[in-house]
C-alpha cells in the first residue's frame, strides 16, 4: 500500500521534531528512514503509526486520509527495538494475542501461528517464553506478532540494535527474504547505514526533523545532494578539506595548501553552469578514492593527482582491507587501501587522489556543486 506524508510537522514545546515533511512512499517496497540520533526519523514513524498526533499536516494510506485515526484502525504491523514481548506468555501466546482480543475464531488463530512461524523458522520455540530466547530469537517473534495481523504497513523502529554483530547481519538478511517473500510495504527506522544501504529499495535521509535526500542506495552514495548526505552515507565517512577555486591560462585548479589539483572539463563546466568561477569551497573526497603509490601505478583510465607525503597516525586491518589514518591539509584523513599495505604509524608514504571521483561542496550552504538533479 502507498503511503503519502503531506506537510507535516510535529512539535515539542517549540521544538520541529519533524518539520514539513513530505514524501510518497511506495506500495511494497522497503523504505529506510535514516539519520543520526534525533534527526526526526522515529517521530516521523510515530506518526505514520499513530502512536503520536501531527501538529499539523496530513497522512494518507492509499487514497485514505488517516491521520485521525488510532493505531489500531490503521492495519499496521509495529516492530520496536524492544521486541514488547510480554514475558508471561509463550512464544505461542504472544503471537496469537492480537488475534485473541480480536475473536478470532481458535482454529484460525492456531493456523495462523504455525504458518507465520513456520515462515520464520521458529516452530519449535512455540512452547518457550521470552526469557529462555536469544536475541535474535525474539526479534523473530516480534517480527511473527506483527506479521500475523496480516498488515498492510510493517513499520520498525531500529529493529537490529539490541543485537551483536553477527546477529544484526543474519537478521538483516532475514528481513530482506521476508520482505521478497511478503511483498508488504516495510518502512525501517535505523541510525545504521549499513542496514539502510543493505535493506532499503529507497532511503530517505533525515536531518534536524527535515527530510535532506530521499533516493535508491547507490544514488545517495554516489550523487549525494549536500554535505551532510555525503558524510552520512559510506564507512569511513567521506573525507573533507578546505580549498581554494581558481583559474590558470584558461584551467581551473583547485588547492589544499601547497598541492594544486586540476579540474576536468567536465567539472569546470558543472561549476560555472552553477556560477562558480572562484572561490572558497570544500571538497569531498571517499576513502576508497585516497590511493597509496601501488594503487595510483594499477589505476587505469581515471586522472590521479600528483602525490602528496603525509605521516600515517594510526593502522586498521580489517581483513580484506588496510585503513591508513593521516592528516593532510590540516584535516585528519583516511584512505582505504590494499590488504597487502604495511605502512603503520609513523611512517611517510605518499599518496594520491582519484580526481574523476571528487567532490566540491558550496562552503556556506553545503550543497553538492557536481551534483546531477
Amino acid at each position: 500500500m502507498e503511503l503519502r506524508l503531506e506537510h507535516l510537522v510535529k512539535d515539542f514545546s517549540g521544538t520541529k521534531a519533524v518539520n514539513d515533511v513530505s514524501i510518497t512512499i511506495q506500495d511494497g517496497k522497503l523504505t529506510g528512514l535514516l539519520g543520526p540520533s534525533g534527526c526526526g526519523k522515529s517521530t516521523t514513524l510515530y506518526l505514520i503509526s499513530g502512536l503520536e498526533s501531527p501538529t499539523s499536516g496530513r497522512i494518507f494510506f492509499g487514497d485514505r486520509d488517516v491521520t485521525a485515526l488510532p493505531p489500531e484502525k490503521r492495519g499496521i504491523g509495529l516492530v520496536f527495538q524492544n521486541y514488547a514481548l510480554y514475558p508471561h506468555m509463550t512464544v505461542y501466546g504472544n503471537m496469537a494475542y492480537a488475534l485473541k482480543i480480536r475473536k478470532v475464531p481458535k482454529k484460525e488463530i492456531d493456523k495462523r501461528v504455525h504458518e507465520v512461524a513456520r515462515i520464520l523458522e521458529i516452530e519449535h520455540l512455540l512452547d518457550r517464553r521470552p526469557g529462555e530466547l536469544s536475541g535474535g530469537q525474539r526479534q523473530r517473534v516480534a517480527i511473527g506478532s506483527a506479521m500475523i495481523r496480516e498488515p498492510r504497513v510493517f513499520l520498525m523502529d531500529e529493529p537490529l540494535s539490541n543485537l551483536d554483530a553477527k546477529l544484526r547481519v543474519q537478521m538483516r538478511v532475514e528481513i530482506a527474504k521476508l520482505h521478497e517473500r511478503l511483498g508488504t510495504t516495510i518502512i525501517y527506522v535505523t541510525h545504521d547505514q549499513t542496514e539502510a544501504m543493505t535493506l532499503g529499495t529507497r532511503i530517505v535521509v533525515m536531518k534536524e526533523g527535515v527530510i535532506q535526500q530521499a533516493a535508491a542506495p547507490a544514488v545517495l552514495y554516489n550523487n549525494p545532494i549536500n554535505q551532510f548526505v555525503a558524510g552520512f552515507i559510506g564507512s569511513p565517512a567521506m573525507n573533507f578539506f578546505k580549498t581554494h577555486l581558481f583559474e590558470r591560462e584558461g584551467k581551473k585548479y583547485i588547492t589544499v595548501r601547497d598541492w594544486e589539483l586540476p579540474l576536468s572539463d567536465s567539472q569546470s563546466f558543472l561549476l560555472k553552469k552553477r556560477g562558480f568561477e572562484e572561490g572558497e569551497i570544500n571538497l569531498g573526497i571517499r576513502p576508497e578514492d585516497v590511493l597509496s603509490t601501488l594503487e595510483a601505478k594499477e589505476a587505469s583510465g581515471v586522472r590521479i593527482s600528483p602525490p602528496v607525503q603525509v605521516q600515517v597516525t594510526a593502522r586498521e586491518l580489517l581483513g580484506s582491507e588496510v585503513t591508513l589514518y593521516f592528516e593532510l591539509g590540516g584535516e585528519e584523513c583516511c584512505a582505504r587501501v590494499e590488504p597487502e599495505n604495511q605502512a603503520k604509524p609513523g611512517d611517510i608514504v605518499s599518496v594520491y587522489l582519484n580526481l574523476d571521483k571528487i567532490y566540491l561542496f558550496d562552503r556556506e550552504n553545503k550543497e553538492n556543486l557536481f551534483y546531477l538533479s
